[in-house]
């Protein structure tokens, strides 16, 4: 089965990340080991044409930590593993340093204040022939 245009790159990702931290499909569960990661909203912008497949792709990974850094730490871990990734199965991807970075958010909702890292990447991506 031809897997989605972000369903290629989530899966790269994740498999990424998931080599030294936790990496959660939807928010982390109460008793999370900290630092972890929590894969995020991904969204296409396609420009298919007669000719080829490409377009923008955005995506955001959330990262939490009991300390602040801890989320600041692997928000730059998850950032410099986006940076690395050119190429998947049926597309080339040109990572936008421009559009992506993070940042990280002091969260109380919580018994115990969280850090709330927020990774935000872009690509450009097109279809290899």
């Amino acid at each position: 089965m031809i897997k989605s245009i972000d369903q290629e790159l989530y899966d790269r990702l994740y498999i990424d990340l998931s080599k030294n931290h936790d990496v959660y499909h939807k928010l982390p569960p109460k008793n999370a080991k900290y630092p972890c990661y929590h894969m995020g909203l991904f969204v296409v912008r396609a420009d298919v044409t007669k000719c080829t497949n490409k377009g923008i792709l955005s995506a955001t990974i959330h990262v939490w930590s009991d300390e602040r850094f801890g989320a600041s730490t692997l928000s730059e871990t998850a950032l410099e593993h986006a940076r690395r990734i050119d190429t998947t199965d049926r597309f080339n991807w040109y990572f936008n340093g421009r559009a992506s970075g993070y940042r990280v958010l002091e969260d109380n909702s919580t018994v115990n204040t969280l850090f709330h890292g927020v990774v935000d990447i872009e690509y450009k991506y097109i279809e290899r022939r």
